[in-house]
């Protein structure tokens, strides 16, 4: 893993997809954005792969992914992992097929799920830490209640947090912080509740968590109802008691990022009520400064199929917080997805100083990985 000099200039990595044809699966590409010069630069083409689960490291000199990898004359999903300028392309591990990759901030732990073969049931999917450093790997015991545990962020170092229970008649989700230095863990948040929607989302510094917790909130396929009350609460990083920072009795907040060691980000989304307060938002991380960044209908071109949000397809991945906003705090990112089937997606750019985001790139794959400089 030779280390690369980066730059200075924001730069937003992303998966960009092209269409599928009767010889080929929908392909994706790693791309990078540099904001200061409207750039667009590949990182690595891939024209027979599906990459899934990418994300940036710490240091912003990697992007790790699953993608297919050949071997012994066949394709097989494999972890691999390449330097921001297209070089040092390796494979880390291969077998089955994997989800919920995540990559420890020193780089030395790869924490995933296992799944073995497609379509099998939930008790043969297993939680592992494979180590960088000697090739080995780590394979923790189920819990017997909730058997699929999936890492979300690295706290630190040595602290991951995982989220288990998302399997059919597990009970209610849940997510808890391991050590996986110890193998122990302890449970943070219970992730569900009538009619509740929740994000989570831990500061720069790793000493705080910031849950959002909207009491009305129905999604079934693509047609959500939504309104408020809303919460924003905080309590430290390890767990402990909550204490609320902000609170609307009439909006509902949808997901949670944090942007800086003094801010967050977030959607506000109304579905079926008052509407006027829809659109991204941030707030001080002390509850105060509330600020409309963009309003929903500068973003949305297609109001009965659109639907705004920081990550990609799947809603469970509570990401770091270079994902969604540059290093420096200047910019942050949000997806559109088009739910009418026509697989429809746009990348956009906005600036925290707020106005109408930017696309800058669209297609049947649009998806932010993560921020680095160049």
């Amino acid at each position: 893993m030779a280390p690369l000099a980066l730059g200075k200039q924001d730069t937003l990595v992303y998966l960009a997809g092209s269409p599928a044809s009767e010889q080929q699966p929908i392909s994706n590409t790693l791309k990078r954005y540099t904001v200061s010069t409207r750039t667009t630069t590949e990182i690595l083409p891939l024209p027979s792969s599906q990459i899934a689960w990418a994300n940036v490291s710490a240091d912003g000199q990697w992007v790790i992914f699953v993608g297919n990898v050949m071997d012994s004359g066949q394709y097989k999903r494999g972890i691999q992992l390449v330097r921001m300028d297209g070089q040092g392309l390796q494979t880390l591990y291969c077998s089955g097929d994997f989800g919920w990759v995540q990559l420890s901030p020193d780089n030395k732990y790869v924490a995933f799920i296992d799944v073995g073969t497609l379509g099998s049931d939930s008790s043969k999917q297993t939680f592992k830490l494979l180590n960088t450093t000697t090739g080995t790997i780590e394979t923790r015991p189920h819990d017997s209640t909730h058997p699929i545990e999936g890492p979300v962020s690295w706290l630190d170092n040595t602290h991951l947090y995982v989220v288990s229970g998302l399997g059919p008649g597990e009970g209610s989700p849940k997510m808890s912080l391991i050590d996986i230095t110890t193998g122990t863990s302890k449970q943070i948040l219970d992730l569900s509740g009538p009619d509740q929607c929740i994000d989570a989302t831990h500061s720069i510094d790793g000493t705080q968590l910031f849950t959002s917790i909207t009491s009305k909130c129905q999604v079934v396929g693509y047609t959500p109802t939504s309104n408020g009350p809303s919460n924003i609460e905080v309590q430290s990083a390890a767990g402990g008691p909550a204490k609320t920072i902000y609170s609307t009795p009439t909006y509902a907040i949808k997901a949670l990022r944090v942007a800086t060691g003094t801010s967050l980000l977030l959607i506000i989304h109304n579905a079926n009520t008052e509407t006027s307060h829809n659109g991204i938002w941030k707030v001080n991380t002390d509850g105060s400064g509330l600020t409309m960044l963009s309003s929903e209908t500068a973003i949305i071109k297609d109001a009965a199929n659109e639907e705004m949000s920081f990550a990609g397809f799947f809603g469970w991945n509570m990401d770091q917080p270079w994902t969604n906003t540059s290093r420096d705090g200047t910019y942050y990112s949000i997806q559109m997805q088009n739910h009418e089937g026509n697989g429809s997606v746009r990348l956009l750019i906005g600036s925290m100083n707020g106005g109408a985001p930017v696309t800058v790139a669209s297609g049947v794959n649009a998806s932010p990985v993560g921020w680095t400089t160049m």
